[in-house]
């Protein structure tokens, strides 16, 4: 009887003592767990751990690093999902942002790879690709392979017989409706907005790259970046999935 009572007692204390640790356990050691997992290459382990993460508290970290474990398993879309939670978290390390756009960017970019290779209209992907992109490198502008990206998704949506698509019609139409519609303004109003023009950042003209200038850092890229194009023509799939490690 008293066996028996012991094993019971044992058995207890062992249950409390499993609780009492797995409720010390924070979100950063689970962080950490994941991290070493991804290291050695154990994706879907390290998933599991950057999930025990964020249910303990939801962090940037977490889910970057998750939506990191999900892309090395093929899990694209669940992965974007992760990242888009990632880039809605407040920070203020630009960096850190970088990261993210840069990675969103690399999975809109394969998927519309991926539509292109099935005949389906891939215009729509690429061009967030490049939204994504441009949202990279306004966080790190020295950033040479986001560059050297962007100029690649540029170059194949103007290339491209599906890159135009309804989307792009539509604003070629808004554009000639502006214009038609400044023809019309009188030269007062004209010169307020030329004057507005002028007072705005530089910063948002780096953001509008156009065709031209895209082919040229395309070119610049190629002769200056070797890494970064060996590194994307190493990848069968050409899906660019250089991936940023680890918070």
């Amino acid at each position: 009887m008293n066996i028996v009572l012991n094993k019971y007692v044992l058995a207890v204390v062992w249950m409390i003592f499993a609780f009492n640790i797995s409720a010390q356990t924070t979100d950063r050691d689970y962080l950490r767990l994941g991290n070493r997992c991804y290291r050695e290459g154990l994706y879907s382990k390290a998933e599991t751990y950057y999930l025990k993460a964020l249910d303990k508290h939801p962090t940037l970290e977490a889910y970057y690093n998750a939506g990191n474990a999900l892309v090395m398993q093929g899990q694209d879309s669940t992965a974007f999902e992760m990242y888009r939670k990632a880039a809605d978290m407040p920070t203020g390390n630009k960096m850190k942002k970088a990261q993210i756009y840069h990675n969103m960017g690399n999975l809109m970019y394969a998927n519309g790879c991926a539509l292109m290779k099935s005949g389906k209209d891939a215009g729509k992907s690429i061009r967030q690709a490049v939204e994504f992109y441009k949202s990279s490198l306004r966080c790190n502008p020295s950033d040479n392979e986001t560059r050297y990206n962007l100029a690649k998704a540029l170059y194949l949506l103007k290339n491209s017989s599906s890159g135009g698509g309804e989307g792009e019609d539509e604003e070629n139409k808004e554009e000639q409706q502006k214009q038609k519609q400044e023809k019309q303004q009188p030269e007062q109003n004209k010169n307020q907005e030329n004057e507005q023009q002028e007072n705005k950042p530089q910063e948002e003209d780096k953001n509008n790259i156009s065709d031209e200038a895209a082919e040229q850092l395309l070119n610049s890229a190629q002769q200056d970046e070797k890494n970064v194009q060996r590194k994307i023509n190493q990848n069968p799939n050409n899906k660019m999935r250089s991936l940023e490690k680890d918070w």
